[in-house]
């Protein structure tokens, strides 16, 4: 598209497993999408190496808890996927296989819920 290039990603829709859920915008954040992180480590003489160390990746969002919000549809979700996209650019993150990973305090608004990200984050 043009004019999108200066845009950075910001994810206003969510589907997960075919079906748009209701989120608080700004709350969608995808953690560890490289998988992996380099940690240093310091050497007695000469240079310092990297140890690479796996990391989970995670997609975190604030759903909205209305009445129509069941947590056991949440809890149920295994081997989904789910498909966070910024609508101004067009661009999506497809991660093809989730679980449900948490979710947080229910009756003060809307409510944390972590996906366990199983497989490579695929960016369209």
């Amino acid at each position: 598209m043009a004019g999108t290039d200066n845009l950075l990603f910001h994810i206003d829709q969510i589907v997960v497993d075919g079906k748009p859920i209701a989120f608080e915008d700004g709350s969608g954040m995808l953690s560890g999408a490289a998988r992996f992180r380099n940690e240093v480590v310091a050497s007695a003489s000469g240079d310092d190496f990297n140890k690479r160390n796996r990391v989970p990746t995670l997609f975190k969002t604030k759903i909205q808890f209305g009445p129509a919000v069941n947590p056991d549809d949440y809890a149920n979700y295994q081997g989904v996927q789910i498909t966070a996209r910024d609508a101004q650019s067009g661009r999506r993150a497809l991660m093809p296989n989730c679980s449900f990973g948490e979710m947080g305090e229910i009756g003060g608004g809307s409510v944390d819920v972590t996906f366990n990200v199983l497989a490579p984050v695929q960016w369209l």
